[in-house]
């Protein structure tokens, strides 16, 4: 069962369910503490590679030029772990948006100064007021039963997406996952090879392609509740021309044809939750692509040794 390896969908209640209820319903603006988590890629602890023996109070700017005091905190070896920040909002999204810049301006800059990765994995939310609590942790993943690798006529353009497929499914970076699906979509939706020599080769043993399709349950396990869709399901077509911006703001960031532009809209967390979205729901569908294409091709395998040598069709069971 496909899965998504980043998701930044609705903080989970912890605690007092009354007490976060009440501060759902207060728009006043109040003091919010929220704990971010770090951790380095590939590492299931957290804490990153940067030494940090005691709690540290600084001060942490903003693409915009936003100050926030923060305190930096050590995990059990002594690394950073957790940067606590306090803000003043009227919800604990909000509190969220207000200091998710400053957070992910800072992992970027201890980045480049250190030259080792760090990401955010997870963050808690207290509402000082009401004494309410959420929390968003890192995704864990269920075990799933190795596959059997049958036997396929795979060609050599086959190997191009499934490696494309490979890289995405285990690349931290969103953009990158984004593009490497969508790049699997292109191909599918203008009929390129491996696809066209499949879809010539089905059609001369009686199959067809299922077309894959999105439907809302589809959304919901992307985490891209805010994809603005009148029909369901979404068609690959319609699906490539919905992800067309993204996918060009994914290219700015990566692709050196694209001149630097105003980069703080990447460090806001609306913007990055859309770009986690798509990158999901690309994925999925991706894999849905690649699954059919290795589907039909084991069906054109079985029809070609049912026909025989000679090309006419046997009974398997009579031989």
């Amino acid at each position: 069962m496909w899965v998504p390896y980043h998701a930044l969908g609705p903080l989970k209640v912890e605690g007092d369910r009354e007490a976060a209820a009440a501060s759902e319903r207060d728009r006043t603006p109040r003091s919010f503490l929220i704990s971010f988590f770090l951790h380095a890629p590939w590492s299931r602890t957290i804490e990153t590679d940067l030494g940090l023996e005691q709690e540290r109070e600084v001060q942490l700017e903003g693409p915009a030029g936003r100050i926030r005091r923060a305190r930096l905190c050590p995990g059990p070896s002594g690394r950073l772990a957790e940067v606590l920040v306090a803000v003043e909002a009227e919800s604990a999204r909000a509190a969220l948006a207000e200091a998710w810049p400053a957070v992910h301006a800072a992992c970027a800059r201890w980045s480049v100064a250190s030259g080792r990765g760090l990401a955010v994995i997870g963050w808690k939310i207290a509402d000082t007021v009401h004494r309410a609590r959420w929390a968003h942790t890192p995704f864990r993943p269920s075990t799933v039963p190795l596959p059997e690798l049958a036997a396929l006529p795979l060609r050599r353009e086959h190997w191009l997406l499934l490696r494309a497929y490979e890289e995405g499914r285990r690349g931290w970076s969103v953009p990158l996952r984004l593009l490497a699906a969508h790049r699997i979509l292109i191909a599918r939706r203008d009929r390129a090879e491996p696809f066209a020599t499949t879809d010539r080769l089905a059609r001369g043993h009686g199959l067809t392609r299922r077309e894959p399709e999105i439907g809302r349950l589809d959304l919901v396990l992307a985490d891209w509740q805010s994809l603005a869709v009148q029909t369901l399901p979404i068609t690959l077509d319609r699906l490539a021309e919905l992800l067309r911006p993204l996918v060009e703001r994914a290219r700015e960031l990566l692709d050196d044809r694209f001149p630097p532009t105003d980069g703080t809209s990447w460090y806001n967390l609306d913007a990055e939750r859309e770009l986690t979205g798509a990158a999901n729901l690309a994925d999925l569908l991706a894999h849905r692509v690649l699954c059919e294409e290795l589907s039909l091709l084991q069906r054109i395998a079985a029809r070609t040794v049912a026909a025989g040598p000679s090309g006419e069709r046997r009974d398997a069971a009579t031989g």
